[in-house]
C-alpha cells in the first residue's frame, strides 16, 4: 500500500463504499466529522486515512471495502477463529495480497491492532514457526511471513489516529540479542492506538540504550519484549535497567515466550504481560495516570514539587 496516508478519495468514492449518499459526505466533511482537502476546483478529497478512522470511529458499515481501499481490497469481518485460520493459511501460501486484506478488513471493520495482533499474527505465525521440524522449507515460509506481517502493519500505522505533542510517550523494544522485531512493533502500534508516543528501539536492544531512551524521551512506560533466553551471566544488567527506570519514574514492562528467563528480582517488581491487549492496558494505564507509581521516593518527590 504504497503512500497509503496520501491515497486519495472523492466524497463519491466515499459514498459508494459506505452506502450512503453523496451529499452525507459532503455534510460530514463540512461539519468536521471528516478530515478533507480541497482542489484548486474546490473539490473535496479525503485520505484513505481520514476515511478510515471515521469509519472506525463511528463504527459505520462498509458496503464496498474496493472503493475506500483499492489497493488493500481488504476482506471485512470479526477477528475470529476462521479468521485466524484464514491468515495462518495465506501466510503459508506466502499470498501477501491475501493477507493483507484479511488484516487490513479487520482493522477497518473495528478490530485493535493489540486483537490483530493475538488473534491473527501471533497464533499464525506460532504455528509456522514449527514448520522447520518437518520441512525444510519451514524457516523460508516463517521468513516471509514476518516481512509480510511488517509490511502490513507499517502500513496501518498511517491509520492510526493522529496525537498531539503532549502525549505521554513510551519505549518500546526487543531484549538484548533478541532478532524478533514484531513484538515491539505490535506494542508501539497499540500504545499509539492508546494515546500514547511510543518509540519503538526495534529488536536486539542493549538494555542500556533502552535506559537512555527511556530518559532522553522522558518515558513513563518502557515494554521490553523477550522471545530468546536471556543469559544469566547478564542479569545483574536487568537489574541496572529496573533501578534506573525507577530513579527516573518509569515503569516496567515485559512479555514473551522467554520472559521467565529475566531474573526473578526484576519479575517481581516489573509488570509481566502474556499479550499484546495486556501491556496496552497496563501501560496505557500507567502513562495516563490509572496504573500504580512505580517511582522510587524520590521521584514522587520530585514530582510533587
Amino acid at each position: 500500500m504504497k503512500n497509503a496516508h496520501r491515497e486519495m478519495l472523492s466524497t463519491r468514492q466515499l459514498a459508494q463504499s459506505l452506502g450512503v449518499s453523496e451529499s452525507s459526505v459532503k455534510r460530514w466533511i463540512d461539519d468536521g466529522e471528516i478530515a478533507a482537502e480541497r482542489t484548486a476546483g474546490g473539490h473535496r478529497r479525503i485520505t484513505v486515512a481520514s476515511a478510515v478512522r471515521f469509519v472506525r470511529q463511528q463504527r459505520l458499515p462498509v458496503h464496498s471495502p474496493m472503493a475506500l481501499s483499492p489497493s488493500a481490497a481488504p476482506l471485512l469481518g470479526e477477528v475470529d477463529a476462521d479468521a485466524a485460520e484464514s491468515c495462518h493459511d495465506a501466510l503459508l501460501a506466502d499470498d501477501a495480497p491475501k493477507a493483507r486484506a484479511i488484516i487490513t478488513g479487520r482493522y477497518i471493520s473495528g478490530a485493535s491492532i493489540a486483537a490483530i495482533g493475538d488473534g491473527l499474527i501471533r497464533p499464525a505465525l506460532a504455528r509456522l514457526g514449527e514448520l522447520w521440524k518437518s520441512d525444510r522449507g519451514g524457516i523460508l515460509v516463517e521468513h516471509r511471513a514476518v516481512d509480510t506481517c511488517i509490511q502490513v502493519l507499517s502500513d496501518l500505522i498511517a491509520w492510526l489516529p493522529p496525537l498531539s505533542e503532549s502525549a505521554p510517550v513510551a519505549v518500546s523494544a526487543a531484549g538484548p540479542g533478541d532478532p524478533y522485531l514484531l513484538p515491539p512493533m505490535l506494542s508501539a502500534m497499540t500504545l499509539r492506538e492508546r494515546g500514547v508516543q511510543s518509540r519503538n528501539l526495534g529488536a536486539s536492544t542493549p538494555l542500556a540504550t533502552i535506559a537512555l531512551a527511556v530518559e532522553r524521551y522522558g518515558a513513563r512506560v518502557c515494554a521490553v519484549s523477550v522471545s530468546i533466553t536471556q543469559d544469566p551471566k547478564r542479569h545483574s544488567e536487568w537489574l541496572d535497567l529496573l533501578d534506573r527506570l525507577t530513579e527516573l519514574g518509569a515503569g516496567l514492562v515485559v512479555g514473551g515466550r522467554c520472559v521467565r528467563s529475566v531474573p526473578a528480582q526484576v519479575l517481581a517488581r516489573a509488570q509481566v504481560c502474556a499479550s499484546v491487549s495486556e501491556i496496552g492496558s497496563f501501560a496505557a494505564g500507567v502513562v495516563h495516570g490509572a496504573g500504580p507509581d512505580t517511582r522510587s521516593k524520590a521521584a514522587r518527590s520530585r514530582g510533587a514539587k
